[in-house]
């Protein structure tokens, strides 16, 4: 048998004293390290650390974004913290009232840190302020239809269409303003704008003062709104969720329904979901170990010792993310609950001789005993979860992480602190209950290997069609019926027609962005006429091109030779029209740029599409809505190096599987690594033998997957 040889690592060569300083060093240095990390993170004002509980946030960003990967960071960052609540009854007055009533208790101070926006009511306030937007931008934020209708020849058309809109029933306008608008340019613009889907948001409608619309026979209206940072926090007593649900379910209103829609409400249930696990297993997990350790060792010290070290392991798991990553997901700590079972190996390994072998006397010649084949298993996870780390994979990096610091604190806490515990009794040294050998135990083992290996190959080839590497991100959380059941609700009576993908346009310059993003919505122009797109929303249709701004400038020029008539028939004196052109004069230099003068209602509805500088480039979202087939409109992103077309879902399960085949290969290559060691320590026979087990495993679990 080959002798190993760790002159660096065997702490049966180094004093008591330097082993306990070591084990004192690590977990204290730990603690101190994170400590002075969340200090200096606070003062600078940034992220200290947090659970992150946001579903995406655990998937790997898709191949066909790394241009723009900052950018779809920044927007799904936004779209994630938006929710939708719908107040519904048959009766509208009772359905508003009920909206009203929730709105002013989430809106409350105590509950004012949990949200950055919520709103209910579109006031005169907030209506005047789209008014006055569009009418001193009027002559720059001409749509379309109404530029080239005064290219075209068609300016006495618009005239006629004001003068019938001022002596009829048109209300989007003050009529204060005639004078200075005689043809109702904003009075369009706002009427676009109210009825467009960046306002309603589908089929939602304005009515008396707030966005209601009517399905399965009840009216619903819609309170919308975004969380705060704070109010994104997976504890029940600091999330907005949970004081929504706790709000609306004080209403005792007969048939009073509430509709919950937005990322929120899943990461809450997805979150609390993942908490419900991890107690159910940690707890499981400590239960079977605290029983199977009393049965075995008829000793408390052995359970106690080994639930301190798994506690102490997870605890140093969680810290070193942290340290790390500023962060922690929360199913990070799903999968590390693995972290477990590991550590009970350890103790195991090592209780079993401190119970059972009268031949090792001390705790030092236990340590001794196990040394190597302690610490061969843990050089060998270790160079796994090194391999786990090179994956461009945020999740799997934490998981590495996590697991490497946690079996590295389980494994110096088994070598280090394991053998100074007191020694049992002599006559204690026994395991009580062990199974008598059976005769041709040997013989009866390899017979079920083989056997056992022989119908996993039969499994896999006739089954082979069926293993194959595919990841579909969407069964990675399943919506409880209820939450189900809300959005589809949700999605009926919105009518968002979002298919879930979207666009992201770049550019140098905040106006080059516009000339894009304007050229990709031209496409989309036709997508419509051909009927595989019903309509779209975008930045630039509010705030247009400076080159588009100055079209409509020049076509609004149009109407200067119908002023005076125009103001004549309105009832304005003559010298009203010379008071236009001046006005005309002045706004040649007025045009709307982001980040302007612009409405704070209109600043809001469009942070979900104007994302903004991110290191030197500008970025926005043009979301189709109602949109056919995907592959028309992923065309149209092909090679652009300013236009990305986005299916999150769809790209990032192509990723995966990319992601998947990497990471066998580099378990592979890792598996090789350990089996040269094993092949440096152990005698031939002795390293088939144990470089087969991998190999058993993974050739069985392929046979149950097939």
């Amino acid at each position: 048998m080959k002798k190993p040889f760790f002159p660096w690592t065997d702490p049966t060569r180094s004093s008591g004293a330097l082993r306990l300083g070591l084990w004192f060093f690590v977990h204290l240095g730990m603690a101190a390290a994170l400590g002075f990390s969340i200090l200096i993170s606070g003062s600078a004002g940034n992220v200290t650390a947090r659970i992150n509980t946001d579903l995406f946030d655990m998937l790997p960003p898709s191949h066909s974004l790394r241009a723009a990967a900052e950018a779809e960071k920044a927007l799904s960052g936004r779209s994630s913290r938006g929710v939708y609540i719908l107040a519904g009854h048959e009766d509208f007055n009772t359905a508003r009232e009920a909206a009203g009533r929730l709105y002013e208790e989430l809106s409350g101070a105590a509950n004012e840190r949990f949200f950055e926006a919520l709103s209910l009511y579109v006031d005169e306030g907030v209506t005047g302020e789209f008014i006055r937007y569009f009418s001193d931008y009027r002559y720059v934020l001409l749509d379309k239809e109404t530029r080239e209708l005064l290219e075209n020849g068609g300016a006495g058309e618009l005239a006629e269409d004001a003068l019938a809109a001022a002596y009829g029933a048109f209300s989007f306008m003050n009529f204060d303003t005639l004078e200075e608008d005689p043809f109702l340019l904003g009075g369009r613009e706002i009427e676009r704008f109210l009825n467009s889907s960046l306002l309603s948001g589908g089929a939602m409608s304005l009515r008396e003062d707030v966005l209601a619309a009517r399905y399965g026979g009840l009216w619903y209206v819609m309170i919308r709104g975004a969380l705060s940072s704070a109010g994104v926090s997976v504890t029940n007593s600091d999330s907005a969720v949970e004081k929504i649900y706790a709000a609306a379910g004080g209403f005792q209103i007969p048939g009073l329904k509430f509709v919950f829609s937005g990322v929120p409400f899943h990461s809450y249930e997805s979150s609390s979901g993942a908490q419900r696990e991890i107690s159910l297993i940690s707890s499981l997990a400590l239960i079977i170990i605290i029983i199977l350790f009393l049965v075995i060792f008829r000793s408390f010290l052995p359970m106690a010792a080994s639930l301190g070290a798994i506690i102490l392991s997870l605890l140093t798991a969680a810290g070193a993310v942290l340290l790390v990553f500023k962060e922690i997901h929360i199913f990070t700590f799903v999968f590390g609950t693995t972290l477990i079972g590991i550590g009970v190996d350890y103790s195991i390994h090592f209780f079993i001789h401190w119970k059972g072998n009268p031949s090792l006397p001390t705790g030092d010649a236990v340590r001794a005993h196990i040394f190597r084949g302690v610490t061969m298993s843990f050089i060998s996870s270790e160079i796994c979860f090194a391999a786990l780390f090179l994956a461009p994979f945020d999740i799997l990096k934490q998981f590495a992480v996590f697991l490497s610091a946690g079996l590295f604190s389980a494994w110096l806490t088994t070598l280090i602190l394991y053998p100074r515990l007191k020694m049992p009794p002599p006559e204690q040294r026994r395991i009580p209950g062990r199974l008598p050998r059976l005769r041709g135990g040997k013989l009866l083992k390899r017979c079920i290997l083989a056997a056992l290996t022989g119908l996993s190959i039969l499994l896999i080839i006739r089954n082979n069609d069926t293993v194959r590497i595919e990841n579909n991100i969407a069964g990675l959380y399943t919506m409880s019926p209820a939450l189900m059941e809300a959005e589809k609700t949700a999605a009926q009576v919105l009518d968002h027609g979002s298919a879930g993908w979207y666009f992201i346009v770049c550019g140098d310059s905040a106006g080059e962005l516009l000339e894009r993003e304007e050229a990709l919505c031209a496409r989309l122009e036709l997508e419509i006429e051909r009927g595989t797109l019903r309509s779209y929303m975008a930045s630039s249709l509010f705030i247009p091109a400076l080159e588009t701004q100055r079209q409509s400038y020049g076509a609004a020029k149009k109407l200067l030779p119908l002023a005076e008539a125009q103001l004549a028939a309105l009832g304005f004196p003559p010298e009203s029209a010379e008071l236009f052109r001046q006005d005309f004069e002045r706004a040649a230099d007025t045009f709307v740029l982001p980040g302007g003068d612009l409405p704070p209602a209109l600043e809001d509805i469009l942070s979900n599409l104007w994302i903004g500088e991110i290191a030197g480039r500008w970025y926005s979202c043009v979301l189709p809505l109602h949109a056919g087939e995907e592959g028309i409109f992923r065309s149209l992103a092909e090679g652009s190096d300013s236009v990305f077309f986005i299916n999150k879902v769809k790209d990032i399960g192509t990723d995966l599987d990319s992601l998947t085949r990497i990471m066998f290969a580099l378990l592979a290559a890792a598996y090789a690594v350990v089996c040269i060691i094993i092949a440096f320590l152990y005698s031939p026979k002795q390293a088939l033998r144990i470089c087969a087990v991998p190999c058993f495993l993974v050739l069985v679990t392929l046979a149950v997957l097939a």
